[in-house]
């Protein structure tokens, strides 16, 4: 009897253990929203960026020089940085309309956030059109450290 206790009692102790451990290990995708999406940013010379944006000074400086019907195309742009953060990623100029560049997830880690960046060339037909596509989220205002994991 004695020894059927020791048993159940170490494997609770291992199942226990196991759960800590694939509790720990577990990368939670969090949510973001798209603020503005598009690639019509050719002729305002913008470099190829990744900014994070915390204040309402940075969101202002980041739109200068930004076209008009660009802007007035975005979900918001009163943001509530108490709350939230602005993640900007702007592609390289590219020759024609076939390019796309999008934030397709967004993963905590215990000591990090991993955005995921799909850089992409459509095979359909592509105008020969010299563009710069964007995509810009709102995500949950973080302490942590942001990184960016592109995909081509």
């Amino acid at each position: 009897m004695v020894a059927l206790k020791n048993i159940i009692v170490i494997f609770l102790n291992i199942i226990a253990i196991l759960l800590m451990l694939a509790g720990c290990s577990k990368d939670n995708n969090l949510p973001f929203t798209t603020i503005g999406k598009g690639f019509n940013l050719s002729g305002v010379d913008r470099e190829k960026e990744k900014k994070i944006i915390s204040q309402q000074e940075e969101w202002d400086d980041f739109f200068m020089n930004w076209p008009r019907w660009e802007i007035d195309q975005f979900n918001e742009i009163v943001i509530d940085y108490d709350k939230y953060q602005i993640i900007a990623v702007i592609d390289e100029t590219r020759p024609d309309t076939g390019w796309s560049i999008n934030i397709t997830q967004m993963t905590e880690h215990s000591d990090k956030i991993i955005l995921t960046v799909q850089v992409k060339k459509s095979d359909g037909r592509a105008f020969f059109l010299e563009i710069q596509p964007y995509h810009i989220v709102k995500i949950p205002k973080t302490t942590k450290s942001i990184e960016f994991k592109l995909i081509y």
